[in-house]
């Protein structure tokens, strides 16, 4: 899921402080499994994720041929009693839902019982501009809906539990943002549409049908669909922390609003049944299966995302197939490298953990630098300049930068916060920015602008003296601040020479 409550999803990166915990394994490598050395650096990697307060808890695994090689928890799954992950912990996987979901709509395909081409009317002929909207466009999020979490009330709303056909109400009644199938725009409107799809045709809910033609199928014992405020054993409790402040519980939002977008639970050992069945084609029908995995460019948003998968090569031409999942207090990568027999799952109970870093750390430290290095290329020419991001209005800019400079000195105009965001914003917040101040004067770049109407997110990385940050800001059209959210930017060393991979960052969801 995203949100904009939870702006620095987006940027999905570090967070700063101290605090110790060690790793606990949960299983031995087999015999020729990785090194000594890859061990010893990949627990580095775990064991920074929680003194830098990437997150309560993290959970690695590695699987080399479909076997595990590694995996491994570290902090604590529950901060306030202190429990540590194990062999059975598991995590919300976010919009690494929408894999599932995605392939649900194929396996009715491949029963004869839709078209991924037909227009949503010829299913859901009450939704207003299904005529012009096709379930592929749903599914390549090309579909133009308005997106349900970007609402003033999300929050207030959100913490109840809501119907489908009521989560999508409001977006699906406004203008579509553009003509289907001309932009791509991350939509969790989209897959809850494709949610209500599955449900009309099967007779069934959505859990039941992903339970009963997934989960149990492959004997994924451990992964459910969440449908409300559960309190099913070992799962790890979502976790948010404001700037550099001290852990709180995540933003409340009740389950029946991920749905078919991002409400699966599950872990590691789970996660794998999944990835081997699904790139062995044990799913889905040869065509069904080469309409999801295969990668289509629209514009210059994510232009390697097929169905709820997104396949790209990496500088050494090795295919990563991959995606990420974020809710409003955990995050997770299920990432495979079909050319170097590797899968890497990285999944954590903080929203904020920069995965993507994480993954090409681990992926560095597996894959030798010798064997990462492109053959030579000749000499190409410059490539053209982007054109200017028409949502990055130097106004709104220059109050993004104001707006934290200000708050870093203690002055924070409530006033001019939005009304949900002014409700959660405490002087507790505040001290957290204030705190920033100890690392050094600041400078600002531009790293990436999301227009969400009727808000826009600015995303700047930001450089002191002591620290790097990635500092998300929220604007509305109206001018009030939808949120404003600083992490610490934290940095993996690799373990082998060379640098690693940059992984392509995953839509947030």
């Amino acid at each position: 899921m995203r949100t904009l409550t939870a702006l620095a999803l987006i940027a999905a990166c570090g967070l700063a402080a101290a605090a110790r915990a060690q790793g606990q394994e949960a299983s031995p490598a087999p015999a020729g499994g990785l090194t000594a050395a890859q061990t010893s650096a990949i627990d580095a990697i775990g064991r920074t994720s929680i003194d830098m307060r990437m997150a309560p808890s993290v959970e690695i695994a590695v699987l080399r041929d479909g076997a595990f090689v590694y995996r491994k928890g570290f902090g604590v799954r529950n901060v306030e009693d202190s429990v540590a992950p194990d062999d059975q912990t598991r995590y919300p996987i976010g919009s690494n839902t929408k894999q599932f979901t995605a392939t649900s709509i194929l396996m009715l395909q491949d029963q004869g019982k839709l078209r991924v081409d037909a227009p949503l009317s010829t299913y859901l002929p009450q939704i207003p501009h299904s005529r012009q909207v096709t379930l592929r466009n749903l599914l390549m999020h090309t579909g133009g809906y308005s997106e349900f979490t970007a609402r003033e009330d999300f929050d207030e709303v959100g913490a109840r539990p809501a119907t489908p056909a009521q989560i999508v109400s409001e977006a699906v009644a406004k203008p579509l943002d553009f003509k289907p199938g001309t932009k791509r725009s991350y939509s969790n409107t989209g897959y809850v549409l494709l949610q209500m799809v599955i449900e009309k045709l099967s007779g069934q809910s959505y859990a039941d049908f992903v339970s009963s033609h997934i989960f149990k199928p492959l004997g994924m014992t451990s992964s459910y669909v969440r449908v409300g405020d559960d309190t099913s054993p070992d799962v790890a409790t979502e976790y948010d922390d404001y700037s550099l402040g001290p852990w709180e519980h995540a933003l409340h939002i009740d389950y029946t609003w991920f749905g078919g977008a991002g409400s699966i639970i599950s872990n590691p050992a789970d996660l794998a049944k999944w990835n081997a069945a699904l790139d062995g084609g044990k799913l889905l029908s040869a065509r069904s299966q080469h309409e999801m995995m295969t990668p289509v460019k629209v514009d210059q948003n994510f232009p390697d995302y097929g169905f709820a998968i997104q396949i790209t090569k990496l500088p050494n031409g090795h295919r990563m197939v991959y995606h990420g999942g974020n809710t409003t207090g955990a995050a997770t990568q299920d990432a495979r490298f079909p050319d170097d027999h590797l899968q890497i799952i990285v999944l954590a109970n903080s929203g904020f953990y920069d995965y993507t870093e994480a993954v090409s750390a681990i992926y560095a430290i597996l894959v030798p630098s010798e064997q990462k290095k492109p053959a030579p290329k000749k000499p190409a020419a410059p490539a053209p300049k982007p054109p200017p991001n028409p949502a990055a209005k130097p106004a709104d800019i220059t109050a993004a930068k104001a707006w934290l400079d200000d708050a870093v000195r203690g002055k924070v105009d409530v006033t001019k916060l939005r009304a949900d965001f002014r409700a959660r914003f405490s002087r507790q917040h505040l001290a957290a920015l204030r705190a920033i101040a100890a690392f050094g004067p600041r400078t600002y770049t531009l790293a990436d602008v999301d227009r969400r109407a009727p808000a826009t997110a600015y995303i700047f990385l930001v450089k002191t003296p002591k620290a790097q940050f990635i500092y998300a800001y929220g604007r509305d059209d109206d001018g009030s601040v939808v949120a404003a959210e600083v992490i610490r930017r934290v940095t993996f060393a690799p373990a082998a020479k060379g640098t690693p991979p940059p992984v392509a960052s995953t839509p947030a969801p």
